[in-house]
């Protein structure tokens, strides 16, 4: 730490009159609660150090703003100077926990740090607010220099404050944020301070989480009304697609059989010309129906329906275009350019949640055979730790990191489709990919 504090003391050396001037009066102006801090246009009484009667209009003031309309951002605004002047405190700082990137975020602070709002971070485990986000317990620091937790920011002038206390913001047990309060003077917060900031803390993760699950509605309302759309647009398509197969497949084919037996029913007094006819007619009947099969199933595979997901899987992987699965190979050499392994353990599922796996596979397959430019795939289906894991990996050509996340960001149809599908089951699909080394897609739902 002795380094720490010596980059502290020579920042601290280096700032001007004015900028302490600055602070003075930012501190001065935190010592009361003011118009802003309302929920109204009225005064917020004056909270006074000290006392029963001021901890209870503390926390009766914090519950008002915890309570009221105000957006989460909003909250922890206003939430820092009320426990800074509960506690006779210089400053206090919110941080709020990314849990995706395993990180804490600055998201309200007294002033002047409110102007570094978002740029502050730290790592879980990282500072003495990482420690207290891993940990889930309160940290109270006398002297933070000698403290091994202590990491100095410049951007909230550590030099300047010698003691604090970080407690945790608690939902369930479950680490939403961390409420620190920083003194000029070192000083020991005591167990009655300490308990007036974890019931603050504990009232504003209550915001947090309804905040969290207000936007994760809201994303999730947005995703399904997306989602929604592209249904319906992929809905037209295929109507237009299998308008497209009918017209030029099947009816022409139809159309062909009529002349045919029309020109039979003529050379019926010349037998050659009626067999030539005839084999023809034969011919063209057989295509049409191989082609009516293999739109319906297109449109529904009955093996889905009569037998279940593994072997819906097997004889999609058997039938696709391009497509050789090892029973096929001859000495070792596949017939067609690529191979299906096949590692089906194979096991009813409820409805929808085979269609939308099913789908995800012959997607990703689809892809394969499109683009992946592979010689080798494999179909894997079975159970895991977390509940059911369908896999398709290649050994195909892969994508770069940047091409990942532009699929990823919707630039892709089929990327965009197979998560939508994996999430709207309450699924995780995880794509993996890399240069010359092939792509993994992975579903796992769980039980």
């Amino acid at each position: 730490m002795s380094e720490d504090r010596s980059r502290a003391e020579a920042s601290s050396d280096q700032r001007t009159v004015s900028e302490d001037r600055s602070r003075a009066e930012a501190s001065s102006d935190q010592r009361t609660v003011s118009e802003d801090l309302s929920t109204d246009e009225a005064v917020v009484p004056e909270v006074v150090h000290g006392g029963l009667e001021a901890e209870n209009r503390l926390l009766r003031l914090v519950i008002d703003v915890t309570s009221s309309d105000l957006d989460l951002s909003e909250v922890v605004r206003r939430v820092p100077a009320l426990v800074t002047e509960a506690t006779g405190s210089d400053v206090c700082f919110v941080h709020l926990v990314d849990e995706e990137r395993q990180r804490i975020v600055l998201a309200g602070a007294t002033p002047p740090f409110d102007e570094v709002i978002g740029t502050v971070e730290l790592a879980i485990g990282e500072g003495v607010a990482g420690w207290v986000a891993r940990n889930a317990e309160p940290a109270v620091v006398a002297d933070k220099w000698n403290d091994q937790r202590y990491r100095y920011i410049p951007a909230l002038r550590g030099e300047d404050y010698a003691s604090l206390v970080s407690v945790p913001m608690l939902v369930g047990g479950r680490v939403v944020g961390v409420l620190n309060v920083h003194s000029e003077a070192e000083r020991t917060y005591g167990p009655p301070e300490l308990a007036l900031l974890t019931g603050v803390a504990n009232l504003v993760a209550r915001s947090v989480e309804k905040a969290q699950l207000h936007r994760s509605l809201a994303e999730r309302e947005e995703a399904l009304e997306g989602f929604a759309a592209r249904v319906v647009e992929a809905q037209e398509m295929e109507r237009r697609h299998l308008a497209g197969e009918i017209h030029d497949g099947i009816s022409q084919r139809l159309v062909s059989l009529w002349y045919h037996l029309l020109a039979a029913e003529d050379a019926v007094a010349e037998p050659a010309r009626l067999d030539r006819e005839l084999k023809v007619a034969r011919e063209l009947t057989t295509a049409a129906l191989d082609e009516t099969r293999t739109a319906i199933a297109g449109l529904r595979p009955s093996v889905l329906d009569d037998l279940g997901l593994g072997p819906g899987l097997e004889s999609l992987a058997r039938s696709l275009p391009g497509l050789a699965t090892p029973e096929l190979e001859a000495d070792g050499v596949p017939v067609a350019g690529l191979t299906v392994e096949l590692d089906i353990v194979a096991e009813r599922l409820p409805p929808h949640v085979e269609v939308a796996l099913y789908r995800i596979a012959q997607e990703a397959l689809q892809n394969v055979v499109k683009h992946a430019g592979a010689t080798r795939v494999r179909v894997s289906l079975g159970p895991a730790p977390e509940g059911v894991r369908l896999a398709v990996e290649d050994d195909g050509r892969g994508f770069a990191h940047d091409d990942i996340e532009g699929m990823e960001d919707g630039r892709s149809y089929g990327m965009v489709g197979m998560r939508e599908r994996a999430e709207l089951i309450g699924a995780r699909l995880n794509f993996s990919s890399w240069p010359d080394r092939g792509t993994t897609v992975e579903v796992v739902v769980p039980q």
